[in-house]
């Protein structure tokens, strides 16, 4: 008896994907590759643990604290400008040439500030406070507060953050812009500046809303992150494009019994922000959440004592946020809670991998070979600079005979899989053979600069997928 349409058409399918029946020359076949999955910790840009200020000079080693992805540095006013319109670019040149030189290079993380500690002396340029400007003395006149409001203040600021920004906006190693200027460190508040308003108290949110404005339009290009403690600013920043940054992470007893940043502090500043900006949950999508401890976590052991199940909990937060990066500031992790951290960091941020690949072989003499790729994100975030895919094919011999940039762009590759179609024109002149096919992440020169979560990596950092034929 003849079979029906109906019972045709899945033995069809079944078929083809046994690669008996194709739809190109009658002797080819539907290969599918699954590459094999690399489980270890990936040191990529922008993503994973910092490294604070170079380690200030004491980097722990690799067996106290992870392999780190960017250098997060920040700056006061007075050392950036210690002259009116005298840049002091050296200091932040340092910081791109102290990434450069880690292996595998990280990328940077900026701040500028203009306000420490009420005995640290001002923090923005003497020649600025001659101005005249508004503001009060601390401390038997040992420090300035500035008035954030005063206009001379805010122009300087403005053309401050500008330079910055006409300097270093769209610098591909430049992986964000931690919005400051606003408070001790930059940090949206004065707490510990007792003879001093409150910050939120003393200006109104357009007001502050004004400094979240100056990062935006001097820095267009590069993603931006805004401290949780900003008040309307928070929900301000992130319908501008902004991520956002929470201090004291994993302080559940830090400065009292009965009071913490986990429970009665982030998840109200978080909901609020929600509230005000009802995309302000999908911030993650567009821009980084990072995060910073709450003192150091060896202080986490020998002060605090928190139990392994407190620790784990602030790194379940951490991945439940979809966090990129983690300041642990540089200094030894306990032993007792290392491997809680490295599991961690196996989801924190990005981690793209080929889980599979599908293209007919073999190929005839003149035909572009044409992939359909699976990536898969096993991380909690996307990547937030515009890395370019490349694909290459390499002869018998060990030479490239193709390389070629794809359309993808891995900063909208959200956790879960990714399918991507793949034409490689292979040249009119190939002659038949066997050839490998390899794929990295690159930078815009077409270096590798973002490793994958596979297996098959080669000597010069690109990721051996298949083979095929020729013929």
């Amino acid at each position: 008896m003849p079979m029906s349409s109906q019972c045709k058409a899945p033995l069809f399918r079944a078929l083809l994907l046994a690669g008996l029946l194709t739809s190109g020359p009658a002797s080819a076949v539907t290969t599918v590759v699954s590459p094999l999955a690399f489980d270890g910790l990936l040191t990529n840009p922008g993503m994973g643990v910092a490294s604070f200020h170079d380690g200030y000079g004491q980097k722990p080693t690799l067996a106290q604290y992870p392999d780190t992805g960017f250098e997060y540095e920040r700056f006061y006013w007075s050392e950036l400008e210690p002259q009116e319109g005298v840049y002091n670019f050296a200091l932040i040149d340092n910081a791109f040439a102290v990434a450069a030189r880690h292996q595998p290079a990280m990328n940077v993380g900026l701040r500028f500030m203009a306000l420490d500690e009420p005995l640290t002396g001002s923090k923005i340029p003497a020649w600025l406070i001659a101005k005249g400007i508004k503001g009060q003395w601390v401390e038997n006149h040992k420090t300035f507060v500035p008035d954030l409001s005063d206009p001379t203040f805010i122009a300087y600021a403005q053309k401050l953050i500008g330079a910055m920004g006409k300097r270093y906006d769209g610098n591909p190693e430049l992986a964000f812009i931690d919005i400051g200027m606003v408070g001790s460190w930059g940090e949206w508040h004065n707490s510990n500046f007792p003879d001093v308003p409150k910050l939120l108290d003393k200006y109104t949110p357009a007001q502050l809303n004004r400094y979240v404005d100056m990062h935006f339009d001097s820095f267009p290009k590069t993603p931006k992150v805004m401290l949780i403690s900003g008040g309307d600013s928070l929900a301000w920043a992130s319908r501008r494009g902004a991520g956002w940054r929470a201090d004291c992470w994993g302080d559940w007893r830090n400065f009292s019994a009965e009071w913490s940043h986990m429970r009665d502090d982030y998840p109200q500043r978080l909901a609020a922000a929600q509230a005000a900006e009802p995309g302000f949950n999908d911030s993650w999508k567009r821009a980084p959440v990072s995060l910073e401890i709450c003192g150091y976590m060896t202080e986490w052991q020998t002060v605090q004592h928190y139990t392994r199940a407190e620790v784990q909990a602030t790194f379940d937060w951490a991945l439940q946020q979809h966090a990129s990066t983690l300041n642990i500031k540089s200094r030894p992790i306990p032993t007792e809670y290392r491997d809680i951290v490295d599991k961690a960091l196996l989801r924190i941020g990005y981690r793209y991998r080929v889980s599979k690949l599908t293209f007919d072989t073999p190929l005839q003499i003149g035909q572009p070979l044409t992939l359909t790729v699976n990536w898969r994100n096993d991380g909690v975030a996307p990547a937030y600079l515009a890395y370019p895919v490349q694909w290459r094919v390499v002869n018998a011999a060990g030479t490239t005979v193709l390389k070629q940039k794809t359309q993808d762009d891995i900063r909208r590759w959200l956790p879960g899989d990714i399918q991507s179609r793949v034409v490689l024109a292979l040249p009119a002149t190939l002659p038949a053979g066997n050839y490998s096919l390899q794929t990295a992440i690159t930078d815009a020169q077409g270096a590798p600069r973002v490793q994958l979560a596979n297996k098959g990596k080669t000597t010069d950092g690109w990721y051996q997928m298949a083979t095929f034929a020729i013929r």
